[in-house]
């Protein structure tokens, strides 16, 4: 009966891996978005119980995102390619228990819950790496504005000459900033576009100063160096916290694996006298 329920296993296994090397990609991608089921995540409303914010504003913002190699361009795709991942673990994991005759019910559905998050933080760390480089340009970036603006030069005019001879993450949010310009969004409404599209407190903080100057007409040389030697302050602190947040980790790590192991060594040869003693 064992080796029946193996051979069963193993049949079922090879059957579903045929069935999907059999899709080409672009033909699978189209089969598990179909425009149905997200219609039906649309109508129902499910698709805003299961969204982030700001997950779902860098769908909406940023092409040619990929997750494991499939292309996710809406909050609906998101959610399907979360089922399936966590319906897959679960199939493949119940499978092998099968396989091996043990009962993996409990790892099937923790696996099934690790794979439903995947997709979403993998999605997290994208838009992580987006602000941490925003936040390291960004000092720079208001020095330079700050030395184009005192040399003479207009915010816009100083804002074209950053974006088009500067690389980093700022200068391709200056570059959406045109886009939206001549798709005819007004000058405040695009600086807010990218503030939000950087997904950094600082940095919206500070295109909300450039569209105030805009309207305002005020002069934002000295508000600009001043912003500057804050934001670099800021970073000392906070690089000052993870230097003793890891000075403290190498003191508990140095205390587990090599303090206790050598007082384990020494006591080692002590236990069966002690033991003589009882």
């Amino acid at each position: 009966m064992k080796i029946i329920e193996i051979l069963l296993s193993i049949l079922t296994a090879s059957f579903f891996l045929a069935a999907f090397l059999s899709f080409k990609k672009n033909s699978f991608e189209s089969f598990l978005f179909s425009s149905r089921f997200i219609k039906k995540l649309n109508i129902s409303g499910k698709s805003k119980i299961f969204s982030d914010l700001n997950i779902e504003f860098y769908l909406d913002n940023y092409k040619n995102i990929k997750i494991f190699n499939f292309k996710i361009d809406s909050i609906e795709k998101l959610i399907i390619l979360k089922l399936f991942f966590s319906f897959t673990s679960f199939i493949l994991i119940n499978f092998t228990g099968i396989a091996f005759q043990k009962n993996f019910i409990i790892i099937s559905l923790i696996g099934a819950l690790i794979f439903y998050l995947l997709p979403s933080e993998v999605l997290k760390n994208k838009i992580n790496n987006i602000k941490n480089k925003v936040i390291i340009e960004l000092p720079d970036f208001i020095d330079v504005l700050f030395s184009l603006i005192n040399a003479g030069l207009g915010l816009d005019e100083s804002t074209k000459y950053f974006a088009g001879n500067y690389k980093g993450e700022i200068k391709n949010l200056l570059q959406i900033f045109r886009i939206k310009q001549l798709e005819g969004y007004s000058k405040k409404e695009a600086y807010e576009h990218i503030g939000k599209l950087s997904f950094c407190e600082e940095f919206n903080r500070i295109v909300k100063i450039l569209a105030q100057s805009e309207i305002v007409g005020n002069p934002i040389k000295e508000v600009l160096r001043n912003f500057a030697v804050e934001i670099r302050n800021n970073q000392k602190d906070q690089l000052k916290i993870r230097a003793e947040k890891l000075e403290s980790n190498l003191i508990f790590i140095i205390f587990i694996f090599i303090f206790i192991p050598m007082l384990l060594i020494f006591l080692v040869p002590v236990f069966p006298q002690i033991k003589l003693m009882f």
